[in-house]
């Protein structure tokens, strides 16, 4: 059986992301199983939500690079709507 995670979904104002801003309002949460897919070095995740794959991000570092990637950045995963 694979494993679920629990997702933090995330709103962020408009015109920012989690790239340009710390503020954002929490939808809920999620438990998800997450998939990943190849694309060159990168290996980024993703999760369902809402009929639609969403890229799953960790406050804890990049979760795309897998040669970094670690099993304690599970605990941030979060996904932007």
């Amino acid at each position: 059986m694979r494993k679920r995670y629990l997702i933090q979904v995330r709103s962020y104002p408009e015109g920012a992301s989690h790239y340009t801003s710390d503020k954002f309002s929490v939808v809920g949460s999620i438990r998800r199983v997450v998939r990943a897919e190849q694309i060159g070095n990168f290996n980024p995740l993703f999760a369902r939500y809402m009929g639609k794959d969403r890229l799953v991000h960790s406050d804890a570092g990049d979760v795309a690079d897998p040669f970094r990637r670690e099993e304690s950045y599970a605990a941030s995963f979060f996904i932007a709507v």
